[in-house]
C-alpha cells in the first residue's frame, strides 16, 4: 500500500501595516494518521508513523463583501463590510469622504453610515477602508451606488442641479423683485408636492404664495396650506435638509429673503447651516455668515418638512 501524500496550501498574506494588524494563525499542517493493519495474506504490518506539520502564522486584513451597497443620495444609509482582520479599521471613505459613523462590532465586521454626495446627484463611488493610513485591500471591487430614492434626494438634487442653472419652465422673477421663493416652490415641487390653487406656477406665471416670500411663508404655515411647523435658530438640532429658511433682513418681523437646506454639518461651535437659492445664486451659504457678516444682526427661522 502507498504511503499516503500530504499537501501544504498556505498562499503568504502580508499584512498592510505590521503595527495595524490582528494576528490570525492559518493551520496548514494535516496530522496524517494512517490506522489499522495493511494485511498482506497472514501476515501484519504495523501502520505508518503520523506526519505532522507545524502551524504557520499569517497576517491578514482583508475586505471580502460589502452589504447593502446601493442607498439615498442624501446619505444616512449604511453599508456593513465583512472580512478578516477588521478590528483594526479606523476610517472608511465612500468617494472620498468620510462616513457619517463607523461601528467595529468584531475582527470579521464593521457598520458604518455613508453620507451624502457632493451634488445629490446619483453616482458610483469607491468604498476605500482604512486601518489607520493604510488601505486593507479588498476581494473584488468595492463600491457604492448613489441612486434618488427619496423625496428629500428628488428635492435636493433638483436644488443642486438649478441653484444657478434657472429653470425656464418657471421664470425669473428677478427683475420684479427677487427669484427667491419661486426656486424654494420648484424645489418642493420636484420632493413631491401637487399645486393648489393658492400655491402653483403655469407658463411661468406663479400665484403669490409661489414667488413672493411672505406669501410663501403665510401658506406654508396656515391649514389651507401644509400647516408646517415653525422652529427658531436655537432649534437647529432639529432640522433637516430639505427644511425651508427664512430671512428678515430689515428687522421687520416680515420674510425678505427664503432658501432651502442643503447642508448641517458639526462645526467648532456647534451645528452649521448650509442653505441653496436663488438671488446671490448659492448651493450652500453658510446660514451664520448671511445673519452677521451679510447682513448683521439680522434674523433666521425655519419651517420643518415631513
Amino acid at each position: 500500500m502507498e504511503r499516503p501524500q500530504i499537501f501544504e496550501d498556505a498562499p503568504a498574506v502580508t499584512a498592510p501595516s505590521p503595527r495595524r494588524r490582528r494576528r490570525s494563525t492559518l493551520l496548514v499542517g494535516v496530522v496524517a494518521v494512517v490506522s489499522g493493519l495493511v494485511m498482506s495474506g497472514c501476515t501484519t504490518a504495523p501502520a505508518a508513523e503520523p506526519i505532522a506539520f507545524e502551524p504557520v502564522s499569517m497576517d491578514v486584513s482583508v475586505v471580502a463583501n460589502i452589504d447593502a451597497p446601493v442607498g439615498p443620495v442624501s446619505g444616512g444609509g449604511e453599508i456593513a463590510i465583512t472580512g478578516l482582520g477588521l478590528s483594526e479599521v479606523t476610517q472608511v471613505l465612500v468617494g472620498g469622504v468620510p462616513v457619517t459613523s463607523l461601528t467595529v462590532v468584531d475582527d470579521t465586521r464593521v457598520t458604518a453610515a455613508v453620507p451624502r454626495t457632493a451634488d445629490y446627484q446619483p453616482t458610483t463611488a469607491e468604498i476605500t477602508v482604512l486601518a489607520g493610513e493604510t488601505k486593507i485591500p479588498e476581494i473584488g471591487t468595492s463600491t457604492y451606488t448613489y441612486e434618488a430614492l427619496t423625496p428629500v434626494d428628488k428635492q435636493l438634487g433638483y436644488a443642486l442641479t438649478h441653484w444657478e442653472s434657472y429653470n425656464a419652465d418657471f421664470g425669473d422673477y428677478n427683475p420684479s423683485g427677487g427669484d427667491c421663493a419661486n426656486f424654494v416652490s420648484q424645489t418642493l415641487l420636484a420632493r413631491g408636492w401637487e399645486m393648489t390653487p393658492a400655491w402653483s406656477s403655469a407658463n411661468a406665471q406663479g400665484t403669490r404664495a409661489w414667488v413672493y416670500a411672505p406669501s410663501l411663508e403665510d401658506w406654508l404655515a396656515s391649514d389651507e396650506g401644509p400647516g408646517l411647523t415653525r422652529l427658531d435658530d436655537s432649534q437647529r438640532d432639529q432640522l433637516k435638509v430639505g427644511d425651508i429658511a427664512f430671512f428678515d433682513w430689515n428687522f421687520n418681523d416680515n420674510p425678505d429673503h427664503v432658501m432651502v437646506v442643503s447642508d448641517i454639518v458639526e462645526g467648532p461651535e456647534g451645528l452649521e447651516i448650509k442653505v441653496a437659492g436663488h438671488n446671490e445664486n448659492r448651493d450652500f451659504r453658510d446660514v451664520d455668515d448671511a445673519i452677521t457678516i451679510d447682513h448683521p444682526d439680522s434674523t433666521v427661522w425655519y419651517y420643518a418638512v415631513p
